[in-house]
């Protein structure tokens, strides 16, 4: 990534609000989505599981912390790892139930699991998979590639935003005001650079000192008694 000219903030506006929100999404429905009668169980709104803590929870406050970051970041190389940490966080959300089941028993993390679906019918069985796992995952995984690839790519007008930042501290130099003067600096307005070496015409160093004799045409003649 070129880090070396930073992006304008809103470039990261849609994808990092897009973040904030499937992050708390994902994070908090499967706690709420019981009062409505849609979600997973226990059939109880609110009531702690590991489940829920594990598959949704934690996924969705890295998705929703990245989406901060790209929001508010100018830095390629920052936002372009919590983007890179959104998708992992998506990608969690797609595959996490079935990757805990892979871990050994040893790890304590057989009562980790999503639970069985509300709904007693195939559809809303299926809506409830795909609106708070799979769907949520993989509009999480699209948001933070895009936001990953707008980190990568340096637009036109950064450049050009960068050389006009350059431009304004080349005119005024520590913020001492455009008609600050500071040696061996061209100053705006300056009609030529400030004389390095003192004049080479001696008669111009100091004008209070007389010519010596037969130094120019208009000196005096001296004669010998």
């Amino acid at each position: 990534m070129a880090d070396g000219v930073r992006m304008s903030r809103t470039r990261g506006v849609l994808n990092g609000l897009a973040l904030i929100l499937l992050g708390a999404w994902g994070g908090l429905a499967p706690f709420a989505g019981p009062a409505l009668g849609f979600g997973f169980t226990p059939d109880r709104a609110w009531q702690y599981t590991q489940g829920r803590l594990y598959l949704s929870a934690v996924p969705g406050a890295v998705a929703a912390l990245a989406g901060i970051v790209v929001l508010g970041t100018r830095s390629r190389w920052f936002g372009g790892i919590c983007a890179f940490l959104a998708a992992l966080a998506g990608a969690w959300f797609i595959a996490g139930a079935g990757l805990i089941r892979l871990f050994p028993a040893s790890l304590g993390v057989a009562s980790v699991s999503t639970g069985s679906p509300i709904s007693g019918t195939t559809t809303g069985a299926v809506l409830t998979e795909v609106g708070f796992f799979s769907g949520t995952g993989a509009a999480v995984v699209f948001c933070a590639a895009l936001a990953l690839g707008r980190f990568s790519v340096t637009a036109y007008r950064d450049y050009v935003s960068a050389e006009a930042m350059t431009d304004e501290v080349m005119a005024d130099p520590g913020g001492l005001g455009a008609g600050a003067y500071i040696p061996g600096l061209y100053t705006p307005g300056q009609s030529s650079y400030p004389p390095q070496y003192p004049s080479a015409n001696p008669f111009a160093k100091d004008p209070g000192t007389q010519p010596y004799p037969g130094a120019g045409p208009d000196s005096p003649t001296v004669t010998e008694t």
